[in-house]
């Protein structure tokens, strides 16, 4: 039996759990909308700034040498990239909806998610620069270690050709038989 059978009851009490959770459909009001992936864009611009940061921090460490607290900082890089990532995926439904009733947004609304989301855009292209140049320096370093690790090789080969090697012992050219 229904419990409540007014007209639209149903429609409503949807509509309520859809609130409850937080979910945005295309029948939300466009400013709550426009309110709540706002917030998830500001979110996710803290979380990305943390990780500029710590990308600021890395290209440091890397010019430094200092690998050991290199690897310490992108163990908590990744568990930032792993927070951003479960928002991202969170987020997918709201914009979803941002998308459908967009139209029927005030300014005010629509400004409000635009601004949001340049201001997201803006710390992503910073993070995309930093570790450009990370990933340079390390390719760099790399490519100086390789040709340290050949000269060291050759050197090895030119002190054995030089005599500085263990030279096998020489075979005897005349034997000494009684016959």
């Amino acid at each position: 039996t229904n419990r409540d059978a007014r007209p639209g009851a149903a429609y409503a009490s949807g509509r309520a759990a859809r609130r409850e959770t937080g979910i945005m459909t295309s029948t939300s009001d466009p400013d709550d909308c426009a309110d709540k992936l706002a917030r998830m864009l500001d979110d996710q611009a803290k979380i990305c700034r943390g990780i500029r940061d710590l990308s600021e921090r890395q290209q440091r460490l890397v010019e430094e040498r200092r690998e050991d607290e290199l690897l310490a900082l992108l163990s908590d890089k990744q568990a930032l990239l792993d927070r951003h990532e479960r928002l991202l995926a969170q987020s997918q439904p709201h914009r979803a909806a941002w998308e459908e009733v967009r139209g029927r947004a005030g300014e005010a609304a629509r400004n409000r998610v635009e601004a949001a989301w340049e201001s997201l855009k803006s710390v992503l292209n910073d993070i995309v620069t930093l570790e450009d140049a990370s990933r340079r320096q390390l390719e760099d370093r790399k490519s100086a270690v390789s040709m340290n690790i050949g000269r060291i090789q050759l050197g090895k080969i030119a002190t054995k050709a030089y005599g500085g090697g263990a030279l096998p012992p020489p075979r005897a050219r005349f034997s000494d038989r009684k016959g």
